[in-house]
């Protein structure tokens, strides 16, 4: 069902946290699973893990229907990227997983270069001093021509699509955020890189939505015109049966 396309799950924390949903999800996390929710400190953050990770299993297995939630094993890679280790499937499933307060959402592709990330939109977020920190130049720039309420939203259009590359790509923070730069228009979204940087802009697709909160896909595929995104509803009843 994910080789030729991307399927994308999200779920909001307050329609999914019904009664017995947390405990429902938890029994489908593997036992460390379990041990790295239980050290959060806070509540808000433990549901989250659980849901979080809860969706991923039960999403490959709507890709996947002959593999149970629980069965899913996992690793991870050079630069600490998850993969799944276990079991083998007809199609090789990839996926990339991203939570923010309130929201969680994973996608699932047979292409490896795809990557998510969401994150929760801030007014009291400092757009331009964040920005000299860790953007690009011509980001920065961007940014500074723009007054402060699309400055805020422009500067998580780039954050979510920055992160949304470095997971497709594997890279986790190992790749500076200044490296490459990204382009948004009402006609399409670009990147660039420094010359130093080996990648080809050509080969990536993005998309942005806002489902309250700010989310990015990243598609390293080289598919034609990007893989089609399928959005799903969030999986949860049949963890809840």
């Amino acid at each position: 069902m994910a080789d030729d396309r991307i399927e994308l799950f999200v779920g909001l924390i307050e329609t999914i946290d019904a009664p017995g949903a947390v405990d429902a999800c938890r029994r489908l996390l593997s036992v460390d699973e379990r041990i790295r929710a239980d050290r959060f400190m806070f509540e808000r953050h433990r549901r989250q893990y659980i849901f979080a990770h809860a969706m991923l299993r039960l999403a490959l297995s709507q890709a996947a229907p002959n593999v149970a939630p629980t069965d899913w094993s996992f690793g991870a890679g050079r630069y600490g990227r998850p993969f799944v280790a276990a079991p083998a499937t007809s199609t090789a499933l990839h996926f990339s997983l991203s939570h923010a307060d309130g929201c969680v959402a994973c996608v699932v592709s047979g292409h490896e270069t795809v990557g998510v990330d969401v994150e929760t939109v801030s007014r009291r977020v400092a757009p331009l001093s964040t920005a000299l920190r860790f953007f690009a130049p011509e980001e920065v720039e961007t940014l500074r021509g723009l007054p402060e309420p699309a400055a805020i939203e422009r500067f998580f259009d780039y954050w979510t699509l920055k992160e949304a590359y470095l997971k497709a790509r594997g890279f986790g923070l190992n790749l500076p955020l200044d490296a490459f730069a990204m382009q948004v228009s009402r006609e399409a979204i670009e990147i660039s890189f420094k010359p130093d940087i080996a990648d080809d802009p050509h080969a990536w697709r993005f998309s942005l939505c806002s489902p309250s909160h700010r989310l990015a896909i990243a598609d390293g595929s080289r598919a034609h015109g990007g893989l089609p995104i399928t959005r799903n509803s969030w999986p949860f009843q049949e963890a809840a049966e």
